[in-house]
């Protein structure tokens, strides 16, 4: 036997001899033992790195040893940190038994994996869309980055060296069994993921919050602000119909009717009858009055159903009352009876102080009235005289109205 086969078997009997101790469940495996399998394995492959070359008995028996530790890794990671051994000691990648705790992957979880990265940076970059979309502020800016810099730091720990070693000192400082590491990096990629879902399900919140401060700047005048605080509630959820709604509002005051209009159109979707009304007060000022009593006679039936506001029925039954009344004087007595209807809910004091449109209804049924030459639009003038306000446009013009009318019946405004 030369020196080179010799010190060759003696390797081979050295591994057989660790391998069998390890093979044995009832051996109690400790860190010198599993350390002792490790450095037979280095002992095997340098002498092998020597024999050039490889008989094939000999190659057939180290491919069954090799088999054996790849069956049985669980017991040595369970008293050795490799991550550890790997800093003391030089061990390449090819020393694949310095490596078993990566080779450890269960392909399951190396399955759910993927998919839970593929689903976090798709959650991730659909949130930083919607804030940007919207305009980015303090609170997108932040929304942004948190996650951002949240992923950044688990992409990091997974996909680079450093990073995995990193997350593998922390891990057994944590006191968390080796064998069981797999498990807890999938765990970390998991809540990662799972608090950008939480967020991403919060849209929603976050989107109302903004609507809600829109409508803040948008009683306070802010019509610049209220218009971004909008189009961020609606970036963050375009089905936030009240959102259009207010912006649909907003645009209005601007005088930007077919904006307005398109917003409507959204908050209609989703069966705001507050929508419904403006809708079709936009359409009765383009002359379309049959198309306008349609959507009024649906927000009707909506608000009926949703026990919507008095003030939100008496704007609906203003209008419908105005459509038919601009429709001719055959539907006169359907226009009387929805203005009447208005004012009736207008004369309710309680109503009353949430109407900034009080007057229109008195304005529009003394219209009717005197179209069909009956006294009591006299008394409906007044009505529209007190009520009306000149900072409401159809109001103003229906003021002049009004007073000329008064005066032509020698009566007197009696403004307060």
């Amino acid at each position: 036997m030369t020196k080179a086969n010799s010190g060759l078997y003696f390797a081979l009997i050295r591994c057989e001899q660790a391998w069998e101790y390890l093979d044995c469940p009832t051996n109690s495996l400790s860190k010198e033992k599993a350390l002792e399998v490790l450095s037979a394995r280095d002992a095997l492959q340098k002498v092998l790195k020597t024999q050039d070359p490889v008989a094939v008995d000999i190659l057939s028996q180290v491919m069954v040893l090799d088999a054996k530790l790849k069956e049985n890794p669980g017991r040595i990671l369970k008293v050795i940190n490799l991550a550890d051994c790997r800093e003391s000691l030089p061990a390449p990648p090819q020393d694949w038994w310095w490596h078993l705790d990566r080779k450890q992957v269960n392909w399951l979880i190396r399955g759910l994996t993927v998919i839970t990265w593929t689903g976090s940076l798709g959650l991730l970059a659909n949130i930083a869309s919607r804030f940007l979309t919207g305009g980015v502020g303090v609170l997108g800016a932040a929304a942004v980055v948190f996650p951002s810099l949240l992923t950044l730091l688990k992409a990091k720990s997974e996909l680079t060296e450093a990073g995995r070693e990193g997350l593998e000192k922390l891990i057994a400082k944590l006191g968390i069994p080796q064998y069981h590491q797999e498990g807890a990096k999938f765990g970390s990629l998991v809540g990662l993921g799972g608090l950008l879902l939480g967020f991403w399900l919060a849209l929603p919140l976050i989107s109302e919050a903004y609507n809600d401060q829109g409508q803040k700047n948008h009683d306070h005048g802010e019509l610049g602000t209220a218009e971004e605080n909008y189009l961020r509630a609606i970036a963050l959820n375009p089905d936030n119909v009240d959102a259009h709604y207010n912006l649909g509002n907003l645009y209005e005051d601007l005088q930007q009717f077919d904006k307005a209009r398109t917003e409507y159109l959204l908050a209609v979707k989703g069966d705001v009858p507050e929508a419904y009304n403006n809708l079709a007060r936009l359409l009765i000022k383009k002359k379309e009055y049959p198309q306008a009593v349609a959507l009024l006679n649906k927000g009707l039936l909506e608000a009926q159903k949703q026990d919507s506001f008095p003030e939100v029925k008496y704007n609906l039954f203003k209008n419908i009352g105005w459509a038919k009344f601009q429709q001719g004087s055959d539907l006169d007595p359907e226009a009387e009876q929805a203005l009447k209807t208005a004012t009736g809910i207008a004369s309710n004091p309680d109503v009353a102080k949430y109407l900034s449109n009080r007057g229109s209804a008195y304005c529009l049924l003394a219209q009717v009235l005197q179209r069909q030459k009956n006294p009591g639009a006299i008394q409906q003038w007044q009505q529209c005289c007190q009520l009306a306000s000149t900072l409401n446009p159809d109001e103003d013009t229906w003021l002049h109205l009004a007073h000329k009318n008064l005066k032509k019946a020698g009566k007197s405004c009696q403004q307060p």
